[in-house]
Parts: structure tokens; sequence; C-alpha cells
């Protein structure tokens, strides 16, 4: 299956990740103007561009979905999935590796209580069993602690630590480029591809300096 074949619909114990509707605009909109939510995520994701909820809401499927650039779903708990709770999803698609990354923002009010882990699990699942992939991967910023923990109790690998990356912020940031490769499985990354990813960053970094 192709991973635009259709939309999403991932459940697990807990959460419901499901295509936003537009009983979702207030919540959406307090939450993408939560600037404490936002701090350190970049400053162009999907649901900022417009600062009507409802705006983004209608036009996600045919801005995002339809034109295969990202998927956006809202996190939900399963007992109540009319209740948005953070915004999971899926970007740079690239088909034929098959590869793709992962990303997520929570409310505040559910820090802390191993939301971040479990989408991105969700999402880790349904991109290798469902969709077929080779390679997940995710970037982030140094200073997110929380949500590196969240990749690397669901076996990704941080191969790129410390890449500078354009956020849309006045500077580059110190990104962490985390990876899972299907062909892994639990051991991780070979010796020989540690090492090209340390050259890799190292070439980066000599021509920009």
């Amino acid at each position: 299956m192709d991973l635009f074949d259709e939309m999403p619909h991932i459940e697990s114990k807990r959460l419901v990740l499901r295509e936003f509707v537009s009983s979702d605009a207030d919540a959406l909109n307090r939450f993408s103007h939560n600037q404490r939510i936002y701090r350190l995520l970049p400053t162009f994701l999907y649901e900022q561009r417009y600062n009507d909820a409802r705006v983004v809401i209608e036009r996600t499927r045919a801005e995002c979905f339809d034109t295969k650039e990202s998927i956006l779903l809202a996190i939900c708990p399963r007992k109540d999935p009319q209740k948005m709770m953070g915004i999971a999803e899926i970007y740079a698609y690239e088909p034929r590796k098959p590869k793709a990354s992962i990303g997520y923002r929570i409310s505040r009010r559910y820090w802390g209580q191993g939301i971040a882990t479990e989408v991105a699990g969700m999402l880790k699942s349904y991109l290798l069993d469902e969709v077929h992939m080779r390679t997940i991967t995710a970037h982030v910023i140094r200073k997110n602690i929380p949500s590196a923990l969240a990749l690397k109790k669901n076996g990704l690998f941080r191969l790129y630590p410390g890449v500078w990356e354009d956020w849309g912020q006045d500077k580059p940031v110190l990104v962490d480029k985390w990876i899972y490769k299907r062909r892994w499985g639990n051991q991780g990354p070979t010796q020989e591809e540690i090492e090209k990813a340390l050259a890799a960053i190292k070439q980066t970094q000599s021509q920009s300096a």
C-alpha cells in the first residue's frame, strides 16, 4: 500500500490517531496558538499556516494529503475520540526508498504521561506494518529531551547528532536526526554506518564554516 492511498486511522489501547474534523476547530485554534508547545518546533508547521483553525481543517486534505506533502492526524483518547490532545504527522515521504519522517506535538496538560512515546510507536508500527516502509526518520531540536526519549524508547537511533537545520528561525538550530531502518531490527546501525554518518556531519560542518 502506498502511504497516500488512504487517510490513516490508527488505534492503540489508549489513543486514536484520526483525521481532523470541523468540530476540532476550537481545540486546534487554542493548541496552535500556544507558544509554549511550539517553542522547540519549526515555525512553518502546517497548522500555523492560517490564523483560523477552521481554514486549516478545511484545507488540510487538499493541501497536505492530496498533494502527498504530509499527513496530519488528531491525537485523541480512545475513550473520548472527539477530544484533541495533540497532532501526529507523517511527512517527507520518499516512495522509491521507501522512507518517511514522523513528528508529534502534545498539549501541555498531557506532558509527562507517555503520550509522545505511544504516538511515536503507533506511527512507527503503521509505517512498518501497513505501508511497509524501510526507513523512518525524525528531527528533534537538541533541547527537546522528552521528544528524543520517546524516539529512543521506540528503537530509533540518533545516527546524525548535532546537525544544523533551517527551522524558519533567525538562525539555524542544532538538531539530532533519529533513524530506524527495518533491516536493523533491534540491533541498531552497523559501525560502518555510524562512521559514514559522522563523516557526513563533519563534511557538512566544514562546508558551512
